[in-house]
């Protein structure tokens, strides 16, 4: 049977005890035999695993082969069959890497802080792992004779560079996030993707290719590299400079 959910940071680093104690171990990884031992094979159906998704949040799933190859390296492994008196999970994760397999077919694993393991997920949680959410899964490819430009009706700067794009003759479609709740999930997908934060508008996507903010010189370089285009300048128009995204 398979256990497909999400929880939060903070409750999946509580999931193995009772509570989240201030107590936390002076070195970030403690000597195993001072530890209860698991054993991290495939034979082993009481186990659980957890992994992190790009967006931050977590998967829970009964099965090794249930675990994206992309997030095997750093999984957190509950034995089921310990107690959390016996995990001393008060004071540690079993973090296994699951791409690793030793010669009688089980995993490593180790005994992490569970404090250093929450504070460095809290500094980047996208950048432990590059597993998208399902709901990303389905994201569509970028167009390569357009570019995509993710803008709201209040955005000046959206603006400028609509009548930048059409005065240098690069066809655009516009999306507008506040009105399309499927463009707003489609860009958090491509931002995950990408590996970048979004704070604002506009957003172009050019041919796969994210930029925050528009830089009229940047723009006219990636759409020559990523589209199948050529741009037609009106004779009066000239690059415009980089302007910020508005908040």
């Amino acid at each position: 049977m398979k256990i497909h959910f999400q929880i939060g940071l903070t409750f999946v680093i509580c999931l193995c005890s009772a509570g989240c104690p201030e107590d936390t171990p002076k070195n970030n990884k403690t000597a195993n035999e001072d530890f209860a031992q698991i054993r991290i094979h495939p034979d082993n159906k009481k186990l659980l695993f957890t992994y992190l998704q790009a967006d931050g949040s977590f998967q829970t799933v009964d099965g090794i082969d249930q675990v994206p190859e992309k997030a095997r390296e750093q999984v957190i492994v509950v034995d089921t069959q310990l107690s959390p008196e016996q995990r001393r999970s008060a004071q540690v994760l079993y973090v296994a890497d699951l791409s690793q397999t030793k010669p009688d077919g089980s995993h490593p694993y180790s005994l992490v802080s569970r404090f250093k393991f929450e504070r460095d997920l809290m500094r980047d949680p996208a950048g432990a792992s590059g597993v998208l959410p399902k709901e990303c899964e389905a994201l569509p490819d970028s167009p390569k004779d357009k570019v995509l430009l993710y803008e709201t009706s209040w955005c000046g700067v959206c603006k400028a560079a609509k009548r930048f794009m059409r005065e240098q003759g690069i066809p655009f479609l516009s999306k507008d996030l506040e009105k399309d709740p499927g463009a707003q999930k489609e860009l958090s997908c491509k931002a995950l993707k990408a590996k970048k934060r979004l704070n604002g508008v506009p957003v172009l996507d050019v041919g796969g290719q994210l930029m925050l903010g528009f830089d009229g010189n940047r723009l006219l370089a990636l759409t020559r590299q990523h589209l199948k285009v050529e741009s037609t300048p009106s004779p009066d128009s000239d690059p415009k400079p980089a302007t910020p995204q508005s908040p």
